[in-house]
């Protein structure tokens, strides 16, 4: 993503893109009318309606619409040998708290630290109506100052795939790990064939009644291993590198599809997803300092968390002196192996004033790791700082 303009002009332009995005109310982009269920539904019941409805949460009222909380298919696709007729109220998540006052931006920011992609609007315990990531694209395919920018600019580049003949739960590992719900399916040529969702797998789970349990996979506590491609979407709709926000936003609505590979020549060059339209809106909210979010620690590495924030933010400041950093999300994977070894690879994504810049690292100590993504992007930064400089060089010549 590049902003035009230096200094105080890009400043200014953040402002009018800003102020833009904050006219939106809340209240008059969110949904009044909603699915929903209730406390004493089946899970199979619940499950079908969000099928039905294509949804991957819903809210769970009670009594002239009081909010009790959401039921969601990640949540359900992870636990394990859940009866079919167990009750919703039992299965409960607590959403983030949304009012209709609170302004767009604070409600991408909450989407991108949640990963919820609908969450319900209350005044005290009653719903209002609920917003969804589709409101909020919707936003900024309207808006000629972002409807503009590249696939290329703010999609993810290095993509974790999965093959045709790998199994479900091979892809389930991978979305849990990942906290992702979707996963590209490329063959052992490189050509993308497939995509593969988390609605997918559950929908699958819940098809099977007879077992009358439901669990991560199919119910059974060894899980059958049911192929990817026999699950997976074929054929995706697909964009290009150059396709603009804009453009990819009237794909997604008019497909109601959320992610949308970004091919070359049938090569799979990146994904772009609604998460990564709702977290440029995200980046727009006015904040005193970077907005940081770690994901994907597991228990026993969380004591790594203060010395890793330390760094990041140290990096941060020096990123500062070149480029104007806003929003910073890195997510954190470890694979287990043999012995008491475990490898970490970690994914970042650093949003500035000019440019959305991507990095990835693989070490085997967390924080040499930590320290490498964020010495990676600060390079990115000052390269496209110098390249910035050239251009106008040459430009004035």
């Amino acid at each position: 993503m590049e902003m035009k303009g230096e200094g105080l002009e890009t400043v200014r332009m953040r402002e009018l893109v800003r102020s833009l995005i904050e006219s939106y109310k809340l209240e008059d982009v969110m949904r009044t009318e909603y699915e929903s269920a209730g406390p004493e539904d089946s899970v199979s019941d619940v499950v079908a309606k969000m099928k039905a409805a294509d949804l991957h949460e819903i809210p769970v009222v009670e009594d002239s619409n009081k909010l009790m909380g959401v039921v969601s298919y990640g949540s359900l696709v992870r636990k394990k040998n859940i009866p079919t007729s167990t009750k919703a109220k039992t299965v409960l998540e607590s959403p983030p708290r949304l009012t209709a006052e609170m302004p767009i931006t604070q409600v991408a920011e909450l989407m991108v630290s949640t990963s919820y992609r609908q969450i319900p609007v209350v005044r005290g315990k009653k719903i209002l109506g609920v917003i969804s990531r589709k409101e909020i694209i919707q936003i900024v395919a309207d808006m000629k100052d972002l409807k503009g920018i590249r696939a290329a600019d703010i999609m993810t580049g290095e993509v974790q795939t999965i093959s045709p003949k790998d199994s479900i739960k091979q892809a389930v590992d991978i979305m849990r790990k990942l906290e992702v719900r979707t996963l590209p399916v490329v063959d052992e040529g490189g050509k993308l064939t497939g995509i593969i969702g988390i609605k997918d797998i559950a929908n699958y789970n819940w098809r099977l009644q007879r077992r009358e349990t439901v669990g991560e996979f199919t119910g059974n506590r060894n899980p059958v291993e049911v192929e990817v491609e026999s699950l997976a979407v074929d054929n995706p709709v697909t964009i290009r590198r150059e396709t603009s926000i804009g453009e990819a936003v009237r794909i997604m609505l008019d497909r109601n599809i959320s992610t949308l590979p970004v091919v070359e020549e049938d090569r799979l060059a990146g994904i772009l997803t609604t998460y990564d339209i709702v977290e440029l809106v995200a980046s727009f909210r006015p904040r005193d300092i970077v907005y940081v979010q770690i994901t994907g620690l597991e228990d026993e590495d969380r004591h790594s968390l203060d010395v890793m924030d330390k760094e990041i933010q140290s990096e941060i400041a020096r990123i500062a002196k070149i480029s104007r950093p806003l929003l910073f999300t890195l997510h954190v994977t470890k694979y287990h192996h043999t012995g008491n070894s475990a490898k970490y690879s970690l994914s970042g994504r650093l949003i500035t004033e000019e440019k959305i810049f991507v990095a990835k690292a693989s070490e085997w100590n967390l924080m040499k790791a930590t320290v490498e993504i964020m010495q990676r992007l600060q390079r990115l930064v000052r390269e496209a700082k110098e390249e910035r400089i050239d251009q106008r060089k040459r430009a004035r010549a």
